[in-house]
């Protein structure tokens, strides 16, 4: 379940991150484009995977 996290390409994850105002919305996006259940842990890992990479993400708040 995790693992689709990974499937959605790099730039849809990144576009769907700074359209969101929270880790909720962006969590749903991502289950849209993966196309299933997608763990809240696992976008914060790719998040952070993306940040290390060197891509600037903005700051979420956890909740609504």
């Amino acid at each position: 379940m995790g693992d689709r996290v990974w499937q959605v390409p790099q730039a849809a994850f990144v576009a769907a991150w700074e359209a969101a105002t929270n880790l909720a919305e962006v969590t749903d996006r991502v289950r849209e484009l993966a196309g299933g259940m997608v763990p809240r842990w696992a976008v914060m890992a790719r998040a952070v995977e993306i940040r290390k990479a060197g891509v600037e993400l903005k700051p979420l708040r956890a909740a609504a």
